[in-house]
């Protein structure tokens, strides 16, 4: 789904944990790079090259990597690419950076109930997941910070929004005026959500509130949500709403 020339929105099926569904990875490019914004899971990797083959732009030239944060439906798709294409860096912020280059375990399956939904899959689903989490270690070139700009496709503001994960980023493109929000945020109905709000402290809400208020500094058309796709019904007031709710 093309927003303007040089971005666009994949849509790629995917099964995990005995679910599907669809993720909704973002790429944006410029005359010298194309950028891949979270890359799937183990076997997403043809479904990104067939996506990009009709956006119209080469997956071959994929050179660099932002990973919005450390889960693996997020990060397991990324040693693929790199196996297939070799000179990738690999962008992330350094709160999750440990956890992507397997130093730390995953922060989500520390979690108890992810460990009985695991025993709950059928043995081949229980291979497939284990098999991930085993091998989800990706190297990262390059930390990224708050307010980092960053010179792809017009310009890309990493933006630090932590909750789901301690080192979430969203990133807005400047051109496009588009927030990709990772897990951030999701799309119910015709509303912007919190994801896992009723799962979040009184405290991590406040951090929360904080970043959507700074997402107010931006002039938003387009929200990119990676497991809901788009939403462009007036975004900057849609968050302010939201924002306000907290």
């Amino acid at each position: 789904m093309k927003i303007v020339d040089n971005i666009d929105i994949l849509e790629i099926p995917m099964k995990l944990m005995g679910t599907t569904g669809t993720i909704y990875p973002t790429v944006i490019w410029d005359d010298e790079h194309v950028v891949l914004i979270d890359a799937g899971i183990s076997d997403s990797m043809p479904l990104i090259k067939d996506e990009m083959d009709k956006a119209g732009v080469s997956f071959d030239k994929i050179d660099t990597i932002i990973v919005t944060h450390q889960d693996i439906d997020h990060i397991c798709g990324i040693n693929s690419i790199i196996d297939e294409l070799h000179d990738v860096n690999v962008l992330a912020h350094t709160l999750d950076k440990p956890y992507i280059q397997g130093e730390k375990q995953i922060l989500r399956f520390k979690n108890s109930n992810i460990r009985e939904r695991i025993n709950m899959l059928s043995d081949d689903e229980q291979r497939k997941v284990l098999d991930m989490i085993e091998n989800t270690s990706v190297k990262v070139d390059e930390d990224l910070a708050d307010d980092e700009e960053l010179d792809y496709g017009g310009g890309i503001v990493v933006i630090h929004t932590p909750g789901h994960t301690p080192g979430h980023i969203c990133l807005y493109h400047k051109e496009s005026k588009s927030l990709i929000v990772g897990d951030a945020l999701n799309i119910e109905g015709d509303e912007l959500v919190v994801t896992h709000r009723e799962a979040m402290s009184k405290k991590e809400l406040e951090i929360i509130k904080g970043w959507l208020e700074k997402f107010g500094e931006f002039d938003i058309e387009n929200v990119i949500a990676y497991h809901t796709g788009l939403f462009n019904d007036n975004p900057n007031l849609k968050i302010k709403e939201l924002s306000h709710s907290i």
